[in-house]
């Protein structure tokens, strides 16, 4: 059933609210209308990967560019562009022309070895965590996972929340699950912000040390455990509703 899969998204839904989890990832209730900041963000994800695996030109521009607007149009026409702003195509290859601008020096020797991934990992004997990653790429820092997200503002509060976050532990783990640990770089946050005016790229490194990476382990245990105990108790009270 898929309200046992676990990943760090649902982790992090429960741990907001668990009334928002049974809602979401248990009865499977959702809105039918498309939300621009994640349909956006997907887009974006295409646009990136076409990236890694094209290099930084000009022509792997427009054809991340003709992913990320393949995606969006499924979505959202051409009148809704304006309403929409500045997560619209428009804006989107202002963005791409500028991340080249941005990173192409810093990436140059970079070695792409995977992107979007996705499986499962061990965390103890008996709890598996799932997980999709954006990439996995071998750098002179070592080897990371550089993950892409999109906002509409550049804050404090955006950079220091992916410092202990499950999310961002879970990918230090995967790290670690296939690579030694001299050779891993932790994760990276690329952050791409479009603004009214101006468009802002951010990155984030995530490091985790061993001693990190066993408390990281023992609160996303503690938080699986929760959420298995709790699935018990309904099915518990459920039951005895039917008799």
């Amino acid at each position: 059933p898929s309200y046992k899969v676990l990943d760090s998204t649902k982790i992090n839904t429960y741990l907001d609210c668990p009334r928002q989890y049974f809602y979401q990832y248990v009865l499977g209730w959702d809105t039918d209308r498309s939300n621009i900041h994640l349909e956006f963000g997907i887009a974006w994800h295409y646009a990136m990967e076409t990236l890694l695996l094209e290099g930084y030109t000009e022509e792997a521009v427009i054809n991340g560019w003709t992913a990320l607007v393949e995606h969006y149009r499924k979505h959202f026409p051409p009148e809704e562009d304006a309403v929409l702003a500045p997560k619209n195509p428009e804006m989107a290859l202002r963005a791409l022309t500028g991340y080249i601008e941005e990173y192409m020096n810093r990436d140059r020797n970079d070695k792409v070895l995977y992107t979007e991934i996705a499986g499962t990992v061990p965390v103890t004997e008996r709890n598996v965590l799932h997980f999709r990653m954006d990439s996995i790429i071998e750098t002179e820092r070592g080897i990371i996972s550089r993950e892409h997200k999109t906002g509409s503002m550049l804050s404090r509060v955006w950079t220091d929340q992916w410092a202990q976050s499950i999310q961002t532990g879970t990918y230090n783990h995967v790290l670690h699950c296939l690579f030694p640990a001299e050779k891993i770089g932790g994760v990276e946050i690329n952050g791409t912000f479009f603004g009214k005016k101006e468009i802002k790229y951010q990155r984030v490194p995530c490091r985790r040390s061993i001693p990190m990476m066993k408390d990281w382990m023992w609160t996303t245990v503690q938080i699986m455990n929760l959420i298995e105990w709790d699935m018990h108790r309904l099915f518990d009270e459920a039951r005895e509703g039917d008799e």
